[in-house]
């Protein structure tokens, strides 16, 4: 977004002079301003008023057309000093050109990609076929070492409540709730986590410290069940983004398998 008071410093703006620095200026545009003779197309501040208006800032054309001016002189004053031959602000200006170049390109070619709702009803059902069907309800109390685990397990089997050796306990900010997870599918947690609550029944408390790379936990499994898949339409954008970027990341390997490399 712009500053009012120092846009210049605004990364936005700078992606987009970049732009126009290195192709505009061949285009034909409608000019907004010249500047020592240099023009600032019209195009660059209708970019830039778009890009603040999807921030949910309020634009000024003037204030953007003033801000744009500062970087122009600036970067005058810059190639007076001969700054853009510098070996790291040229560095700097090449990547800023690659970058936006291949987004330019990625988003060009994403726009040609054509996906039938078969192709994505094939990938909702390829999906949902590999989704996680369960979900659990826990609670744990996590320790430091297994010797203090066990210790806890032998409270726990002498009828001490899994809520009050939560809150003496564990080094979890959720023993204060009684080591409380809510609702929660094994992916989400560590895989030893995950696996040990997997073998678990509704009521358990796991028999065994756990280990994960946070400590030891112990387990009280409240309930289990069936994790409600979502509906198509509701993802349909989300399946249409991941399909457009297999493609786009399948085309940028074969792209790399014709070009000529040579590392250095």
């Amino acid at each position: 977004m712009l500053n009012t008071h120092l846009g210049f410093t605004c990364l936005a703006v700078l992606a987009t002079l970049t732009v126009w620095t290195h192709t505009a200026s061949a285009q034909d545009a409608d000019t907004a301003v010249t500047v020592n003779g240099r023009e600032i197309p019209q195009t660059v501040v209708d970019n830039v008023t778009e890009q603040i208006a999807k921030s949910g800032e309020q634009t000024d054309a003037e204030n953007i057309l003033d801000e744009l001016i500062n970087l122009e002189i600036l970067t005058q004053a810059a190639e007076q000093l001969n700054l853009d031959k510098d070996s790291e602000i040229s560095a700097a200006l090449q990547l800023q050109y690659i970058q936006t170049m291949a987004n330019a390109y990625l988003a060009r070619k994403s726009a040609q990609i054509s996906i039938s709702d078969e192709d994505l009803q094939a990938e909702y059902k390829a999906q949902s076929n590999t989704a996680e069907l369960a979900e659990y309800k826990a609670n744990h109390i996590l320790l430091e070492t297994e010797l203090d685990a066990r210790k806890v397990l032998v409270e726990l089997n002498d009828g001490k409540t899994f809520f009050d050796a939560a809150q003496e306990y564990s080094i979890d900010p959720s023993g204060q709730n009684g080591g409380d997870l809510g609702w929660f599918v094994g992916s989400s947690m560590e895989a030893e986590f995950a696996e040990g609550i997997a073998a678990m029944q509704a009521g358990d408390i796991s028999n065994q410290p756990i280990k994960t790379e946070y400590g030891y936990h112990i387990i009280n499994l409240i309930e289990k069940r069936d994790a409600t898949l979502p509906s198509f339409d509701s993802v349909k954008e989300g399946l249409t983004n991941l399909v457009i970027r297999r493609e786009l990341s399948q085309h940028v390997e074969e792209l790399k398998a014709a070009a000529d490399i040579n590392r250095q």
